[in-house]
C-alpha cells in the first residue's frame, strides 16, 4: 500500500502552534483515525523513533495516524515550563477536532508513559479506543516532595531526563501529577482499552496496565505483558524486534475490537 505523510501546523486554542505529522494512506478514502501521544520529555518521533514506525505500520494496515508535539516539546516554540497535564489534554482535544473537521468518524488514542495518563484524561465522547504503552498512574516517583518545595518557591523545578537538556516542571504539572485520580476519571469512560507493558520496567510499575484496564469496565479490554521488556519497550538499546511485537498486539487488537 502506498503512504503519504505530511507535516501540518495546528492552531491550539491556547494560541499556539502544534507541530504534527499525518501519515495515512495514499487514497481518496476516509479512513479511521489513531493519534499518538508523546510521553514525558519526548516528542511526537518517541524513542528511537518507535512512533514513526509505529504510525507507519498503522496506515499500512488502513489508519490515518496523526503524531504531535505537546506544548513545550519537539518543535513547539513554547518554553517547557508552560507545560501541563490541562494544556496537553486542550492540545490532544484540539487535534481530535482536526481530525473530525477532516472527516474522521472512528478516532482512538496510543499514549506512552504519561502520554498513556493524558490518553485516560483526553478520552472524550468523540473518542472510540484507548491504547496505552507502559501507561502512567503514579507520578511520586518524579514529581518528588523535593521538587514539590522547589516549585513552591521558584515556580518551577529543574527535571534532568539524563538524555535531553534539564526541563523546568511548573508547579501546575506537579500538583497536577500528585492529586489527579486518573482511575477514577478513566473508569466513567467505558471505553474498549489495550494496555501494553514491559516486565522489566522500572520506571512505571506493570501493574499498572491491569488497573488501567479494569477501570476501562468494557468487555473487549486487553492487557498485554511482554517479557524481557524495559519502559522504552528496549528501543534504546536497540532490540527493536520488541516494538514490532508492540505494534503487532496494537494492529491485532484494533481488527478484533468493536468501535
Amino acid at each position: 500500500m502506498s503512504l503519504m505523510s505530511k507535516q501540518e501546523i495546528i492552531k491550539s486554542k491556547n494560541g499556539y502552534d502544534i507541530h504534527c505529522v499525518i501519515t495515512e494512506p495514499m487514497d481518496t478514502e476516509i479512513h479511521p483515525c489513531m493519534i499518538l501521544l508523546h510521553g514525558t520529555c519526548s516528542d511526537k518521533n518517541e524513542v528511537g523513533n518507535a512512533y514513526v514506525y509505529l504510525a507507519n505500520q498503522l496506515a499500512i494496515n488502513g489508519y490515518k495516524v496523526i503524531r504531535f508535539d505537546f506544548i513545550g516539546s519537539g518543535d513547539s516554540d513554547v518554553d517547557y515550563v508552560n507545560y501541563s497535564m490541562e494544556y496537553a489534554v486542550n492540545d490532544t482535544h484540539d487535534v481530535i477536532n482536526y481530525a473530525l473537521n477532516t472527516g474522521c468518524k472512528d478516532i482512538g488514542l496510543i499514549g506512552w508513559s504519561q502520554g498513556g495518563t493524558l490518553a485516560l484524561l483526553s478520552s472524550n465522547s468523540h473518542i472510540s479506543k484507548v491504547i496505552t504503552l507502559a501507561g502512567a498512574l503514579d507520578y511520586t516517583g518524579l514529581a518528588t516532595q523535593e521538587m514539590l518545595k522547589e516549585a513552591k518557591e521558584n515556580g518551577y523545578a529543574i527535571y534532568d531526563p539524563g538524555f535531553k537538556a534539564p526541563v523546568k516542571f511548573s508547579l501546575k504539572w506537579i500538583n497536577e501529577a500528585l492529586n489527579t485520580d486518573f482511575l477514577e476519571i478513566y473508569s466513567k469512560k467505558n471505553l474498549p482499552t489495550l494496555a501494553i507493558h514491559g516486565l522489566e520496567d522500572d520506571v512505571v510499575d506493570p501493574k499498572c496496565a491491569k488497573e488501567i484496564v479494569d477501570a476501562s469496565n468494557h468487555v473487549d479490554s486487553r492487557v498485554v505483558y511482554l517479557k524481557d521488556c524495559d519502559h522504552t519497550f528496549n528501543t534504546l538499546t536497540h532490540e527493536y524486534q520488541y516494538f514490532k511485537l508492540v505494534s503487532d498486539e496494537i494492529i491485532n487488537w484494533l481488527k478484533n475490537t468493536r468501535s
